[in-house]
């Protein structure tokens, strides 16, 4: 059976790589790409797939990228198997974002030998971690789900994600349709929980990567 599959990531080398190694091997073939958040909703209206190959990370649409971007997909496709190609070591974003029904997580800074299977195993239903992805979870631990008591709210995530993109307070209120207030809550709430004393104490838990 040879899969229909839409790939999603906004660096234009990681698509080429991606539907080389899916069509190379043979598993599917490749009927939509996407850039955005805003083309993949497109694409995914436009032509049915047996698999979506996205990544979490895609700024620059008018609609909001990573969890709120899988939720809507997972929403208004419930059936479609999501693999997500991450790049993020960050234990309490890739729980998430497998709660909202991700079945695949492959790491794509690494080899993409994997890729074939993790499509054909989510396509059946079953989760799949790749090898190299779950290393650095397991040498992660469980340090950042354990850093509170209470654990950050997807929402909550995703506010501090795009702070670490960059992005300001009343950007991220725009791009996620939100008032300034919440989102300044919302960020606010989260450095409590983390902990975390101060704007500057609050970037260099992002520049380290933690989010």
């Amino acid at each position: 059976m040879t899969l229909r599959i839409i790939i999603a990531d906004d660096h234009p080398v990681v698509r080429i790589g991606t539907k080389a190694v899916i069509e190379s091997s043979g598993v599917g073939t490749v009927v939509a790409e996407a850039s955005s958040a805003d083309e993949l909703l497109a694409a995914l209206a436009q032509h049915p797939c047996d698999v979506l190959v996205t990544d979490y990370s895609m700024p620059g649409s008018q609609q909001a990228d990573g969890f709120t971007m899988i939720g809507m997909i997972r929403r208004r496709f419930p059936d479609l198997p999501v693999l997500m190609l991450s790049v993020s070591n960050n234990l309490a974003i890739l729980r998430m974002v497998v709660s909202t029904g991700v079945l695949g997580l492959v790491d794509k800074t690494s080899s993409m030998e994997e890729l074939p299977l993790a499509i054909q195993t989510v396509q059946r239903g079953l989760p799949y971690v790749s090898r190299t992805l779950k290393e650095r979870i397991d040498a992660i631990g469980t340090r950042n789900v354990e850093a509170s008591t209470k654990p950050l709210s997807p929402r909550e995530v995703e506010v501090l994600r795009l702070l670490g993109s960059g992005q300001t307070v009343k950007e991220i209120a725009v791009q996620l349709h939100k008032s300034v207030s919440t989102i300044s809550r919302q960020k606010g709430d989260a450095m409590l929980k983390l902990g975390l004393k101060g704007d500057a104490e609050l970037f260099d838990y992002l520049r380290d990567g933690e989010i």
